[in-house]
């Protein structure tokens, strides 16, 4: 099963999958992504092979609401990878994807 990393970035998707990739080749585990690949020795391919934008937004507030949203809901899915996964996430979400889902 392929398992998924949700992040944000304000620069290009080029430029963050560069640098996730050079936490890698440099073994500098600052990111949950660059953990998983590293512990479970994953190949990693290019931006366009593992990267998808889920929703384009300005840095702030927002963005970070919603990369807690969609960690939420990949790890209610069981699709998100374990370095990233909480243990008590927000029950807010949870009404908010009920809310989205009954539109």
């Amino acid at each position: 099963m392929n398992y998924l990393y949700v992040g944000q970035t304000g620069r290009s998707l080029e430029i963050r999958h560069k640098k996730h990739t050079r936490y890698i080749n440099t073994n500098n585990l600052v990111s949950a992504h660059a953990l998983h690949i590293f512990n479970n020795k994953h190949e990693y391919g290019n931006t366009e092979q593992t990267t998808e934008l889920l929703k384009s937004c300005n840095k702030g507030v927002k963005m970070n609401i919603l990369e807690t949203f969609f960690i939420y809901i990949l790890q209610k899915q069981n699709l998100l990878i374990e370095e990233q996964k909480v243990n008590d996430p927000n029950p807010l979400y949870e009404l908010a994807q009920n809310v989205a889902l009954h539109k």
